[in-house]
């Protein structure tokens, strides 16, 4: 029993870590579907936003649920808030391509 706290630590801290990485993906798969559009490549650009779309959403799941979200801290949460925020953004911005 006493390897609990330990078990439960790990485990945020991996939920954290995993949040943190899906993240960063997105945001570069982002970065992909722009350089994608500047050389007009539209169909792959679609193709990368619609899978930084599906990230983005299970990211809102994550922080929304509150069976994940109470293992978050609030440092931690403002920084995936604020990183999801910018993604948000970048979506929406590759959304006005045509």
């Amino acid at each position: 029993m006493s390897d609990t706290p330990d078990l439960q630590s790990q485990s945020d801290q991996n939920r954290i870590e995993f949040l943190r990485t899906e993240l960063s993906a997105c945001l570069t798969i982002a970065s992909v579907a722009e350089t994608e559009f500047n050389i007009g490549n539209n169909e792959h650009a679609q193709r990368s936003i619609a899978e930084a779309e599906k990230a983005y959403a299970t990211m809102q799941r994550f922080l929304s649920d509150p069976k994940h979200a109470e293992h978050i801290s609030g440092e931690e949460r403002q920084e995936l808030t604020q990183g999801i925020a910018e993604l948000r953004k970048k979506l929406d911005d590759l959304a006005l391509h045509p």
